[in-house]
């Protein structure tokens, strides 16, 4: 409980940034620290095109090559949280429009109470030109969102 406020589901976005070993230490902490429950999530691209092909052998081609890392990255999460004795769901999502709008739809719709993201910490002029994941996710999520870097 934060403030008076239960916090009962935390979701970790894990990408592969090098804030990914932060993110996921802090999710670990906090979730033993307020006994919540602890989601690794990882948004893939499905756009990233395989030249050549018939159009469904790049589209699973396109999938298996993307799921691949992800599930890399959601293992390592997973194993490190067994070690601090947390159980750790994972979820890979497939973006639908946009990163910023499948984890904001996914804390959403599986009533997640915090968000843990990693950020660049970019300046005000870069994210105006650059846009950045976090920056949406914190103003846009429906819960509080905790940006690490």
């Amino acid at each position: 409980m934060v403030g008076g406020v239960p916090v009962k589901k935390i979701l970790a976005a894990i990408d592969r940034s090098k804030y990914k070993e932060k993110v996921i230490a802090y999710a670990i902490s906090l979730g033993k620290a307020w006994g919540a429950e602890v989601t690794a999530i990882h948004v893939i691209d499905p756009g990233r095109g395989i030249p050549g092909g018939r159009v469904k052998e790049k589209e699973k081609q396109r999938e298996e090559e993307a799921e691949r890392p992800a599930e890399d990255l959601l293992n390592e999460a997973e194993l490190q949280a067994k070690k601090e004795g947390i159980n750790l769901r994972k979820e890979i999502v497939e973006e639908s429009d946009t990163v910023e709008k499948a984890l904001i739809d996914y804390a959403k719709k599986n009533n997640i109470d915090v968000i843990l993201i990693g950020t660049a910490g970019m300046s005000a002029a870069e994210e105006v030109f650059i846009g950045s994941v976090a920056n949406t996710v914190i103003h846009h999520a429906h819960c509080p969102v905790f940006a690490i870097r």
